[in-house]
């Protein structure tokens, strides 16, 4: 089992900045920035590589997600990124998005 996939199943715990039936949003423990807020999809999926055409509503609320904390959080502007692989920095194999605020 993946370390999202514990979190998820609350056998690691968290403190969860969001979560829903869809999702969780952490805050990642080796930030790449100032902020750096980790969107996971509940769903176990490796990599967008892995991704499926079924998964596109799940992949589409992701980016809603993103969007919406954004606003609550009252950013004035952030990156979105996805690391895909383990030689592009992927180092968790559970599909994700860090919200970066520099």
């Amino acid at each position: 089992m993946c370390i999202f996939c514990s979190i998820i199943s609350r056998e690691i715990p968290s403190i969860p900045v969001y979560e829903d039936e869809k999702y969780i949003v952490i805050n990642d423990i080796k930030p790449q920035a100032r902020i750096d807020i980790l969107l996971i999809p509940k769903k176990h999926i490796e990599a967008i590589f892995a991704l499926e055409d079924s998964d596109r509503d799940l992949m589409g609320g992701l980016l809603l997600l993103a969007r919406d904390i954004g606003k609550k959080m009252n950013f004035p502007g952030y990156r979105l990124q996805f690391n895909v692989g383990e030689a592009c920095g992927q180092e968790v194999p559970h599909i994700h998005v860090h919200l970066l605020v520099d």
